[in-house]
């Protein structure tokens, strides 16, 4: 690598590796080469493109996310410490690399990574890493850091488990819980969260358009604001509780004696095994979207209602077929005249 004299051609070159590619640039005379050499290494020491670590650390300073999903990033892409040893992320490769130079070679050897690391880790894992870093991305090239996306490309097909919950089982472990709770689960379940720290237990008031009977919601998974519509028994509940919690100086809408809530998976947990049911509380987010669907709201209006970005997103993960669903298609065929002999 540098500058060195290519006799067969009377030229003279500067050789150097960028982007993991060999790059030659030829010359007529030394003093030309030696020149553009020692610009070209000037722009490297001057060089203001951000790599993948300085994206990450800008994306957290401005968009506060859940604890535990900051924590995985950054051992994903630094590693972490043990018993005085540097135990490499999977990711860390990627760190200080500039965000633009990344190519579906480096997703390709992320991927393998993770797989070297833990032969069982599923596809549903390794897409949520790169979905992480597609959104950082994405936000980047929102706020002019970067020019283009660097990762559009498709994550790994994954079997999905399938979810059998219902609004019976929901309402057997809802009976069980204690009041703060109850309300927890009926927000989770009219405004279609994702039941967790973030969008349910740090939901405020002041979210709520009381005028408009709207609620705006920034989304933990994307950061991205949506829209909700929702039910008219349970705006007028909340605007009762509403005023009451004002006079009381409490900023969130599910909160336990005016304390946000911190701790609610035991809570939960105990629900369930009384009432002789297992489900995920992520599961009520589920049932709201497939029972909007199984009473015919149409794709657009529930995806709206659920954040997602598209349609699609909506139908491949919840528009499965339903009993409920059937029967409703099936009262809206035709019915012609009663067949002659």
């Amino acid at each position: 690598m540098g500058v060195f004299r290519v006799k067969s051609r009377d030229l003279w070159a500067v050789k150097w590796r960028e982007d993991g590619r060999q790059r030659v640039l030829y010359y007529k005379t030394e003093q030309e080469a030696r020149a553009a050499e020692a610009e070209r290494l000037a722009a490297k020491d001057t060089d203001q493109r951000p790599t993948v670590g300085e994206l990450v650390v800008a994306f957290y300073r401005h968009n506060p996310r859940h604890e535990r999903t900051k924590r995985n990033v950054v051992y994903f892409l630094a590693g972490y410490e043990k018993d005085g040893k540097h135990i490499e992320g999977p990711g860390e490769f990627l760190r200080d690399r500039y965000a633009e130079t990344l190519t579906r070679r480096d997703l390709e050897m992320m991927r393998d990574n993770m797989r070297a690391r833990n032969p069982r880790v599923t596809n549903a894992t390794i897409n949520k890493y790169q979905a992480y870093l597609k959104g950082i991305f994405s936000w980047a090239v929102e706020q002019e850091l970067l020019p283009f996306h660097p990762w559009r490309f498709k994550l790994l097909k994954h079997v999905k488990t399938p979810v059998h919950v219902s609004v019976d089982s929901l309402t057997r472990i809802y009976q069980e819980l204690p009041d703060y709770m109850q309300w927890a689960v009926k927000t989770a379940l009219c405004l279609v969260l994702r039941p967790g720290l973030v969008e349910l237990f740090g939901l405020r008031w002041e979210a709520f358009d009381w005028r408009r009977g709207i609620v705006y919601i920034q989304q933990g998974k994307t950061g991205q604001i949506k829209t909700v519509y929702p039910p008219a028994a349970y705006m007028q509940e909340a605007l009762a509780r509403f005023r009451e919690d004002m006079r009381s100086g409490i900023p969130y809408v599910c909160h336990r004696r005016g304390q946000k809530v911190l701790s609610y998976k035991e809570v939960w947990k105990s629900a369930c095994n009384r009432a002789g049911v297992s489900m995920r509380l992520y599961d009520i987010r589920h049932i709201s979207i497939t029972e909007m669907l199984a009473q015919g709201a149409d794709l657009a209006s529930v995806a709206a209602q659920a954040g997602h970005s598209s349609i699609e997103t909506t139908a491949k993960n919840y528009a499965h077929v339903t009993p409920k669903g059937q029967r409703h298609a099936a009262s809206l065929i035709p019915e012609l005249p009663p067949s002659g002999k």
